[in-house]
């Protein structure tokens, strides 16, 4: 074990961590850093999302899936970490979404209104890439920002 840097919105943590939770740290920031459609890289090519972070917004407007949102979905898009650690093969992390709404994001046309959404994942790496992933986004904030009422009915 050695000390190691690791994101937090307290500012700069230091944490005992093995240099494998240490790399694991680095490839899910450069990871989250890198655009939606310059992902590929970092993950396996068995690669399984076993959750989008917005689905049952995709359920709702007709979009599911990882499909749901590019690099055109959100103009400006930021991913900024909030929290972030990693515990053996495992890594956790809170995130901001923030950007304008100007491309469809799971079914939803553009509205050019201001994105500022809160997810949080969990990702398994393996080796020197992302295996599996999680993710859990604010699903009704993202709703209300975009003051997009949910279809009713069947």
């Amino acid at each position: 074990m050695r000390d190691h840097k690791h994101i937090s919105m307290f500012g700069p943590v230091t944490c005992a961590c093995t240099d494998q939770e240490a790399a694991n740290l680095d490839l899910v920031t450069r990871y989250r850093a890198a655009k939606v459609s310059d992902r590929g890289p970092f993950l396996a090519d068995d690669f399984v999302r076993h959750r989008a972070g917005f689905p049952h917004i995709g359920e709702l407007f007709g979009m599911e899936g990882a499909a749901g949102l590019n690099d055109e979905s959100i103009a400006g898009r930021q991913n900024i970490l909030i929290e972030l650690t990693a515990k053996g093969d495992k890594v956790w992390g809170i995130f901001r979404i923030v950007g304008s709404h100007t491309g469809t994001v799971y079914g939803i046309p553009p509205t050019g209104k201001p994105i500022d959404a809160i997810e949080a994942a969990l990702w398994r790496v393996e080796g020197d890439v992302i295996k599996e992933a999680w993710y859990f986004g604010d699903e009704l904030g993202l709703l209300r920002q975009l003051d997009v009422a949910p279809p009713i009915g069947g």
